[in-house]
């Protein structure tokens, strides 16, 4: 039976420090101002001018003055998109004496919040001949 468990223990390390490193997207390292809206440990809102650290379009890594917990939501907004969105905390950590690294992630991928990643166009065969045709290549 010390096998089985053994075995169960060491399934459940394995799977926990797979899904540690795993991400849904890249990140991009994306030094931006943005306003956070939330509230406090207290529960008293508050808002702040917040840094980002790295971004992908399923959320952000983030410097916060204001502690905040897992779980907890936040309001972003972006001058420079001109968009808003609403997401979780999903980690902290302090950084220095008078500041936070606060992992957001949102409800559903919106790259468009940080106007940063190129859609993808997969361009059709007609289109890739028609433009080599006017630069003159032929295949």
């Amino acid at each position: 039976m010390s096998k089985i468990f053994e075995a169960l223990r060491t399934a459940a390390n394995s799977a926990k420090s797979k899904g540690r490193n795993q991400r849904r997207g890249g990140r991009r390292d994306f030094n931006s101002v943005i306003v956070a809206y939330g509230h406090t440990l207290d529960g008293e809102p508050f808002y702040e001018e917040a840094r980002t650290i790295n971004v992908s379009a399923h959320g952000a890594l983030l410097e916060l003055a204001v502690p905040v917990s897992v779980g907890q939501k936040l309001m972003l907004f972006n001058d420079s998109s001109n968009r808003h969105q609403i997401c979780q905390i999903a980690r902290t950590r302090v950084k220095g004496t008078a500041a936070f690294e606060v992992a957001v992630e949102f409800p559903v991928p919106h790259s468009e919040f940080w106007q940063i990643f190129a859609p993808r166009h997969k361009k059709r065969h007609s289109e890739t001949q028609h433009e080599m045709a006017e630069a003159g290549i032929t295949a």
